[in-house]
């Protein structure tokens, strides 16, 4: 009678899964930092003002200019593109104000949360696969 080996079971490394997991959790935590929005207490009374200074600064750029261009019946493909990017001058500074704010805020405890996640889901993972 043949004896045959019954288990072939391979021993894994789960320090490897961990410290890989760890890693794309690290680099995760940290685009959440630039990914999360923007929260309460940053939205402050200087975020309002600055907000605001940027929307008043669009209506009076747009005042002087874009009327002057709008009156015009003959515009070129220029003053046509003006007009259109003029519309797009508040959202893009407000979004680029927006980042700002983002880059500010410390990296240590989003990239901290993420290696301490992936670090958790390689452990999970690895008690329920054995």
């Amino acid at each position: 009678m043949a004896i045959k080996r019954v288990d072939t079971y391979e021993q894994k490394s789960g320090l490897k899964d961990g410290i890989s997991n760890a890693v794309i959790g690290a680099g995760l935590g940290f685009a959440s930092k630039y990914i999360l929005p923007l929260t309460s207490q940053e939205k402050d009374a200087d975020y309002d003002k600055i907000i605001k200074n940027i929307k008043s600064l669009a209506e009076k750029s747009e005042n002087e200019f874009l009327e002057a261009i709008k009156a015009n019946p003959q515009r070129t493909l220029a003053q046509d593109a003006y007009i259109k990017s003029s519309e797009n001058f508040v959202k893009h500074n407000v979004r680029e104000y927006n980042f700002a704010v983002k880059s500010i805020r410390p990296t240590a405890p989003f990239v901290i949360a993420g290696a301490v996640t992936g670090l958790i889901i390689s452990f999970v993972k690895n008690v329920f696969s054995y």
